[in-house]
């Protein structure tokens, strides 16, 4: 086992040496052998290091008398400057290990994955910020205080290549922004003047400043200083930038494109900026997932530029190998003479042309220099590329095609297949995901399907097969592309399945990483894949895999034998997560939180979290983690509207655990919460009652707080107020005391609900207006919305129907805004109430039926009295003044969106 499973140091390389906690306090390890001995092994990234390699680095073979006592003697001293966190330095028969992280390091590393991925998709905006924020990591001269150790002069030349590439990066993206990097270019060149890109950036630089003598100058001085020290010549991309500066246009077929066949579908945007961006001398890769259409869309620009006149070569790599040779190839695609490897003949018919490399994929290293060499020889040469993969060349650009839009990929269907256009093609459309290769197939199916029965087939994405060459299917798509990846990204590539809508580099570390992948490794596995097109990466760095490629994985992650080990971490991660919810609520105060970090977060790993759970009560045979992932999100269940599924996860996974643990304790509130929102009130109260009795056992009174609070409400539903009083009062003086300030409005709001129900309406507004001034504290929304809610239902018992109608809209668009679902169906109720007693019948009828069938089907009822009371009042005036035509409204109603009528009271009021 990998000793960095539990981190507890951190340990900063880029600058003098820093031993730090997980928290960031750092540690005072003063001896400089003990710093060492600590940064080696944090090198090791928590693999054992032997003794003897130990010995050799930090002594060399000079100093190695008694060597083992030494290090010995080292560790003690390491371990003494740890104090309390000693513990985090291993000793095992294979040799010393430190739970350390390096911090600066690994926040680096992944700035430059990061840097490669976005690079491809020319924002350079983003470059440039993402390699500013790297840059600043560095303070200083890595392990400048210890310069004397044996190995650290190797890792400091590593640290400064790794400084300079993100330096690179960001004079590029500098430049292409038109930001005054040129100072800090200049210092780069003065310290590494032998540098081929760095001064050809330095010499656009000049040019672009108005200073081409100058510019020329310095690219010839670079020439003799790598002839007089090196034995070298210029780089082609170097030679290249002197050309341009120069110039030098060197000289050139009229070759014609056979015409695309069908209608061009889709694209429209894509196939004008391409052929915009070909109008001059330059590289073009188009990039694109397997079946996004990469070959129909350069098909497309390539023969309307014959229609233009102009020149058009195309060249067709899928049936060639990496042995062949490209050169002929090219030759024979054009009508050139083939000599040997020989470019010149090519080149002069070139001149002026638009060369189409298409499939190029499994050839980038191979294809890459004879484009180079093209691009050098061949004036006014446009080049495109169609590639599942960038060629990674100087001054490359790269375009990225994904899925149609919806409208498109709906035209391009009924196109092929000549049916109309209707709800079942947006079906099938979407299962292949907007793909154009799968519409087409799916548009040929319909010679023998109906649409309606082929959109009801088509669940599994795979089955859209024909036979045929490599692409007359998804499947022989990603046949192809799979066997173009190296074995760790295949492996890579497959874990990545079990997420599901996608996840974050640290997500893909927690999961991917293991039995052949180093935690380190995933970032530039995630790069190599986002290179591929198999997979996509947001502005907000979430990686995600199109729901066919994720199939195709986890076909795959089935085959290898290892889904059990990979599904297992992926529930591992989730309960991490569920805990870090969990974590967040009790930092804030919370039990539900709004649109901020946790409850953000927390909507958008719903799917894994989804995915996570039917992987345990199923497959995985694994109930008992089912309550690690569902009772510390009560409160994300209830705000999701999704109690009765939490309900039976809670309940399948309670047999698992052991009786009187705080486990237990936590499934049981957690059930209770979703029982009772479910409308079993005695059952609630006896789980409650359970939970309540372990928490006073444990001593945990927060725990105790939270279930008091429970069987309050609890007691409201079963029409008990005097024990809700009880309950109430007790959990005020537990959450005064612990300064738990959302559950204290919570007491306070039941208290007043209690009141509301005994006939003391003057005490029960005083605890709602207090409920409502500790949730406002917090700048809780969903707290405001329950107390106004409440207030709002005073002011109509009141028979203050203004106040009333107010407060509904307000906790309406608030409820709306946050996206608490059983808030809007309150303030439904609150409304309808209103309209009812004001004459407004039908609005009256059309809130009534449409909280009701929501509340059935997120299994959310009212349970207390008087709010019952009202509504039931509210649809006996309705049917009286209305007669028959109620019940026919409210059949329509039920079907109506929420959002719609949502939107309909907000418009009008």
């Amino acid at each position: 086992m990998r000793a960095t499973k539990h981190l507890l140091l951190q340990v900063n390389v880029l600058g003098p040496a820093e031993v730090m906690t997980a928290a960031r306090v750092r540690l005072a390890v003063r001896q400089p052998l003990a710093r060492a001995l600590a940064v080696r092994l944090a090198l090791a990234r928590g693999e054992p290091v032997a003794d003897d390699i130990l010995v050799r680095d930090l002594w060399a073979d000079a100093d190695a008398a008694r060597p083992t006592a030494r290090l010995r003697v080292l560790a003690s001293r390491l371990r003494g400057a740890l104090g309390e966190f000693s513990g985090a330095l291993d000793r095992s028969p294979a040799g010393f290990s430190l739970r350390a992280e390096l911090a600066d390091l690994i926040a680096a590393e992944r700035a430059l994955a990061t840097i490669d991925a976005v690079r491809r998709t020319d924002d350079n905006a983003r470059v440039f910020a993402t390699a500013a924020t790297a840059i600043d990591l560095w303070r200083g001269q890595p392990l400048s205080d210890l310069d004397d150790i044996p190995f650290v002069a190797p890792q400091q030349q590593r640290l400064q290549s790794l400084q300079l590439d993100l330096q690179l990066a960001w004079v590029e993206a500098g430049l292409a922004l038109g930001h005054p990097v040129g100072p800090d270019l200049e210092r780069l060149v003065a310290a590494y003047p032998l540098h081929e890109r760095l001064v050809g950036l330095s010499a656009l630089s000049l040019a672009r400043s108005g200073w081409q003598a100058e510019a020329l100058d310095r690219l010839r001085s670079l020439r003799h200083q790598l002839a007089d020290e090196l034995g070298i010549d210029p780089a082609p991309e170097t030679v290249a930038i002197e050309d341009d500066l120069r110039g030098h246009r060197p000289a050139m077929p009229r070759i014609s494109l056979p015409t695309a066949a069908k209608s061009f579908v889709g694209r429209r945007h894509e196939q004008a900026e391409l052929l915009s961006g070909l109008t001059r001398p330059t590289l073009i890769t188009l990039l694109g997932n397997p079946g996004a259409g990469k070959t129909r869309l350069a098909r497309e620009v390539a023969a309307q530029a014959v229609g233009e006149g102009r020149p058009v070569a195309w060249l067709d790599l899928s049936p060639l190998h990496a042995a062949d040779n490209l050169v002929a190839a090219l030759a024979a695609a054009i009508g050139a003479d083939s000599n040997g490897d020989s470019i010149g003949q090519a080149a002069e018919l070139l001149t002026g042309a638009l060369l189409v490399v298409d499939h190029a994929e499994h050839l980038t290293a191979e294809i890459g220099p004879v484009i180079d060499e093209l691009r050098v020889e061949a004036a006014n040469l446009s080049i495109l590329v169609t590639s599942q993969r960038a060629l990674e060349l100087s001054d490359e650009h790269v375009q990225r095609i994904g899925p149609l839009p919806a409208t498109a990929a709906v035209a391009l269907f009924c196109d092929r297949s000549g049916v109309e256009a209707s709800p079942a093609i947006d079906q099938i459309c979407a299962a292949v995901d907007r793909l154009p290769l799968g519409i087409e197939l799916a548009a040929g199916l319909t010679r023998t399907l109906p649409v309606q029965e082929l959109a009801d087939r088509i669940d599994d994405r795979l089955l859209i097969r024909a036979a045929g060459p490599r692409h007359a299917s998804l499947r022989a798509a990603l046949d192809w592309s799979h066997e173009l990846l190296e074995p760790p990204v295949r492996t890579a590539l497959r874990r990545l399945s079990v997420f599901a809508g996608g996840c974050t580099l640290e997500a893909a570390e927690a999961v991917v990483a293991d039995d052949g992948i180093r935690v380190y490794e995933v970032a530039e596995l995630l790069a190599v894949l986002v290179d591929r097109s198999l997979v996509t990466m947001d502005d907000d760095e979430r990686f995600s895999l199109l729901e066919t490629v994720r199939e195709y994985g986890h076909e795959r992650l089935r085959a290898s034998g290892e889904e059990a080990a990979v599904r297992a971490r992926h529930v591992t991660w989730c309960a991490g997560l569920a805990k870090f919810g969990e974590h967040y609520a009790r930092l804030n105060q919370r039990s539900s939180l709004p649109e901020p970090v946790a409850a953000r977060r927390l909507r958008t790993e719903e799917p894994n979290l989804l995915a996570a759970l039917d992987w345990c009560l199923s497959e995985g045979n694994d109930p008992g983690r089912v309550s690690e992932i569902v009772a510390p999100l009560s409160w994300h269940w209830y705000y999701r509207g999704m109690m009765a599924q939490a309900r039976g996860w809670l309940r399948g996974s309670l047999a698992m655990l052991a009786p009187g643990s705080p486990e237990r304790a936590a499934a049981l509130a957690a059930l209770a919460v979703q029982t009772r929102f479910s409308g079993g009130y005695a059952e609630a109260r006896d789980i409650g009652l359970e939970c309540v009795e372990i928490y006073r056992a444990l001593g945990d009174d927060r725990g105790l707080a939270i279930a008091l609070q429970g069987l309050t409400l609890t007691s409201l539903g079963l029409a008990d107020e005097y024990a809700a009083l009880d309950h109430a009062h007790e959990t005020e003086l537990l959450t005064r005391r612990l300064n738990f300030g959302v559950l204290l409005g919570g007491a306070l709001n039941c208290s007043g609900l209690a009141l509301r129900q005994l006939g003391y309406p003057v005490e029960a507004r005083t605890m709602f207006e207090e409920a409502y001034s500790v949730w406002a504290g917090l700048q809780d929304d969903q707290g405001m919305v329950i107390a106004s809610g409440n207030l709002g239902i005073m002011d109509f018992q009141a028979g203050d129907l203004t106040a009333a109608r107010d407060r509904g809209l307000h906790i309406l668009r608030t409820a709306r805004n946050v996206g608490y679902s059983v808030g809007v169906l309150d303030a439904f109720g609150l409304l309808a109430s209103v309209e009812a007693a004001a004459g407004h019948h039908e609005l009256a009828v059309r809130l009534l039926a449409t909280a009701e069938h929501q509340r059935e089907e997120i299994s959310a009822p009212l349970f207390i009295a008087d709010e019952l009371a009202a509504l039931a009042t509210a649809w006996t005036l309705c049917r009286q003044a209305l007669g028959p035509e109620a019940d026919r409204i409210a059949e329509s109603a039920r079907h109506l969106s929420i959002d719609s009528l949502v939107t309909e009271l907000l418009q009008n009021h």
